[in-house]
């Protein structure tokens, strides 16, 4: 045995499995006392090699692969557990931090611990809190595996591999999968404890353990000293891109500078990309739009403020000021730069946005070529900073209008995607599933509107603009005092271009996708129609107006537009505290019963009180009072012809405005997830009839389950999603929503391609296990039932074939959306 250890010694790629089975063998306690005495005192280290170095290749080759396709798909956002965040080498070397970042009981606004931006190394993280994951004592292959919390946690699973029940689940006694679950982040100096504990709990957590050769590649990789790459330099083809688009964002006049951040304020969580450039894994090498204080040309430093709306001298000690560049008046001079993402792409957070050649073009148009004058530049006090109506009334409305309407999904995704990756309080706030339009832009060129929308502002106000510390009820009422002012406002301009034939209330007073020929779709763009799905504390932002008619739908205007994006993106602070984030969640109930009043408003007179009801139903009478009292109602005629059957009743006139909706964007409307799309005949009918299954059955499926269907002779499966969409009497509940569930009056839907970020479950089908299945979910009774069908056609989280059936999933979905697509995220799969 001696012998055969020797010879397998002189085997490279042995050594390290060797090393492996000794510290496995052995089980003493390690102390911070005895991993100095042996290892010595724990010291961050520079891990970057470089790309083109041996270790740089077998970083990004072998390495980084298992990492993103094993690790990432759980720790890659705020709410990665212990905020180990793998998606970067910058992110894997902060390690871990045992405080959550989604915290809805704090008192106070917790400091910010964003990679990138609030620490500048490794030695500043462990100043705030972040302990190693990765072995920062002496440099010895056997240090680098003792002292590295991610090679116990892998060996872990090895030697206690995932236990499952007779079900084929996970025992719930020993695992948690709550959301919000209690979090043990053991450092190296505490592990031996940790795994005692919880012997059960190795990486990756409650999933199958990886494969040999993926552990024996990442052990080797560890016992090397954990070597790591930089982002590699985009190519020189592609710097003049960058120039030209730099150059645009930092114009010296004060229209430019204006505009400048106005573009930056609103794009500052997008992922830019240039379409004629890719990376070398095919797909585009994306940007994020940051501030520097330095100028195009210079290395970026970037100026990393709690909001992208603050002061940028708040960002340096003290006052800042005299540390800022500043122009020939005395004010901050701020930069807008390009700057390449470190990170891996995660579905949950994706939102590209394309820098085409038109792009420039169209911004040129939309806020320089206009006539109008920038006297001075807006300083960054809070209350003017917070409140775009404010910062931003000298550009045209209509001008900032059509700018966030050319890409109004990458807009309302925003708040999908944006700081709000995890959280009920944040969506639940809106339906499981509507449709989303919006006015004609042009109505805002009128010189009645702007007057209007300028003496308005500060009834616009947005929570914000008490920073990150926020008292709820106190706020509340403020802000419902201000949009009660300022609906009253809107009813008042709106009846007074009625009576004056400057407005009709038809179909042509929604936005037709017109006013841009450079843009995607040419004079018909696809962002003119919208889709919303929410799945419990995420949702999903699609275009077209996609699946069976919904419940509800929502007109959006400028003014609605401009706040959501304030509200839940520019100005919503994670890190805040109970009674900022509340009173945000508050204030976006004005902003969805605001959309809806404004569909309303294009029903027939006589119906809309009706229909206003059955969206809130079983409503509390005093909460009604206080919270939802209704908003003052426009009340002029419909000009829609309506039949007599749609008048019949408010249920058919609601049907019959979905259907001119329907065919007032029928141009525009995309279909890329329709099932009619469908070439195969019997595919087709069998998904259509299970979209149509409703009721208890329905509601026993999970909120997002995802189809992997394989084809004889194809490469990839083909993908599809089955959406349930959970009926409400009201959506009305800060923290109680169950009690308003109608499980019986639930529905699916069942789309092409992945339609959520957060999938619960996973079916592998082929066609053969497809026929027949919409007969069998339809007479699902109970959760033994829903057992039954996982047993039969499910890849549970138990799988031995998980992680080879996800390689497939996520390789389909690349194919499909090479721009669109990224990393799901398994927090959510289900254990049933």
């Amino acid at each position: 045995m001696l012998n055969s250890l020797r010879r397998l010694w002189h085997t490279p790629r042995w050594r390290w499995s060797i090393l492996v089975i000794l510290l496995l063998g052995g089980c003493s306690a390690v102390t911070v006392h005895q991993l100095d005495a042996r290892f010595g005192t724990p010291e961050p280290r520079d891990r970057v090699v470089s790309g083109d170095s041996l270790a740089g290749r077998h970083w990004e080759d072998e390495v980084k692969p298992i990492l993103e396709t094993r690790c990432v798909v759980c720790h890659g956002c705020y709410d990665a557990p212990c905020q180990l965040k793998m998606s970067s080498a910058a992110g894997i070397d902060r390690g871990i931090n045992p405080a959550p970042v989604y915290d809805g009981t704090r008192l106070l606004a917790a400091n910010l611990t964003r990679l990138f931006e609030d620490a500048d190394s490794t030695a500043e993280w462990r100043d705030m809190n972040f302990s190693p994951v990765l072995n920062e004592r002496n440099d010895s292959a056997l240090a680098n595996l003792e002292g590295s919390v991610l090679f116990r946690s892998l060996s872990q699973k090895r030697k206690q591999p995932l236990p499952v029940t007779e079900e084929g689940l996970l025992p719930e006694d020993r695992f948690d999968l709550s959301l919000n679950r209690s979090q043990v982040c053991a450092p190296i100096e505490r592990y031996d404890a940790f795994a005692e504990d919880h012997s059960d709990w190795g990486m990756p957590y409650a999933l199958p353990q990886i494969s040999d050769e993926e552990h024996r590649t990442l052990v080797n990789w560890l016992a090397q000293g954990s070597p790591m790459t930089k982002v590699r330099p985009v190519s020189e083809a592609l710097v003049p891109r960058i120039q030209q688009v730099e150059a645009f964002l930092n114009g010296d006049s004060l229209k430019q500078r204006l505009m400048s951040r106005y573009i930056y304020e609103h794009l500052f969580l997008t992922h830019l990309y240039f379409p004629e450039a890719k990376g070398a894994n095919g797909r585009p090498i994306f940007f994020s739009l940051v501030r520097s204080s330095t100028p195009p040309g210079e290395p970026i430093q970037r100026i990393s403020s709690r909001r992208p709306y603050d002061a940028p001298y708040a960002a340096y000690p003290g006052d800042g000021r005299d540390v800022m560049p500043h122009d020939e008046a005395g004010r901050p001079r701020v930069y807008y730069r390009l700057w390449q993402e470190r990170s891996t792409i995660l579905a949950k957070n994706h939102l590209p946005y394309s820098l085409s050649d038109a792009r420039l073009e169209r911004w040129q148009s939309l806020f320089l070529a206009p006539d109008y004058t920038v006297d001075d530049l807006p300083g960054y006090d809070l209350k003017t900073a917070s409140n775009p109506f404010l910062t931003f009334e000298a550009i045209p409305a209509e001008s900032r209008y059509r700018f966030m309407l050319d890409e109004s999904q990458n807009t309302i995704m925003g708040f999908i995607k944006g700081p709000v990756c995890r959280g009920q309080v944040a969506v639940d706030v809106i339906n499981d599933h509507f449709w989303v339009s919006f006015t004609d832009p042009s109505l805002f060129s009128l010189p009645q509107v702007e007057r209007t929308l300028a003496r308005e502002g500060e009834n616009l106000s947005l929570p914000a603009e008490q920073s990150s510390n926020a008292l709820p009820i106190s706020s509340w009422i403020k802000f419902e005092r201000k949009q009660q002012a300022y609906l009253q406002a809107k009813q008042k301009l709106m009846m007074q271009a009625y009576e004056d034939g400057n407005l009709r209330l038809d179909m042509q007073l929604l936005w037709d996708g017109s006013g841009w020929q450079g843009g995607e779709g040419g004079d018909h763009n696809p962002n003119a129609a919208l889709t919303v799905y929410r799945h419990f504390d995420n949702a999903a932002v699609m275009k077209g107006l996609v699946g069976n008619v919904p419940k509800t739908a929502w007109v959006i205007d400028y003014p609605m537009l401009e706040r959501i994006h304030y509200l839940l993106v520019a100005g919503f602070d994670v890190y805040g505290n109970l009674g900022h984030q509340l009173t945000t969640r508050l204030y976006m109930d004005f902003l969805r019963m605001e959309g809806e009043n404004n569909l309303l408003a294009l029903l027939p007179a006589g119906e809309r009180q009706a229909v206003h009801d059955s969206w809130y139903q079983d409503v509390d009478s005093g909460l009604e009072k206080l919270l939802f009292k209704k908003p003052p109602q426009f009340d002029a005629p419909s000009d829609i012809v309506w039949t007599p059957g749609e008048l019949s009743s408010p249920g058919k006139a609601r049907i019959g405005l979905m259907r001119r909706l329907r065919e007032r964007l029928a141009p525009e409307l995309v279909h890329e997830r329709s099932l009619e799309t469908l070439e195969d005949d019997a595919v087709r009918r069998e998904l259509k009839a299970l979209s149509e299954v409703s009721g208890l059955a329905a509601s026993l499926l999970p909120e997002v389950t995802i189809i992997a269907l394989e084809r004889e002779g194809s490469e990839h499966p083909q993908l599809f999603s089955v959406l349930r969409n959970s009926a409400h009497a009201n959506i009305t509940s800060l923290f109680d929503e169950e009690a308003n569930r109608r499980p019986e009056r639930d529905t699916l839907d069942v789309l092409r391609g992945v339609a959520g970020d957060y999938p619960n479950a996973f079916w592998h089908l082929t066609p053969e296990s497809l026929q027949g299945l919409a007969r069998r979910v339809a007479v699902l009774k109970d959760e033994a039932d829903y057992r039954q069908l996982m047993a039969d056609i499910g890849v549970r989280r138990t799988d031995p074939r998980f992680w080879q059936f996800s390689d497939s999933v996520l390789r389909a979905n690349y194919a499909d959306r090479p721009v669109e697509a990224g990393l799901l995220d398994y927090n959510r799969l289900q254990n049933r």
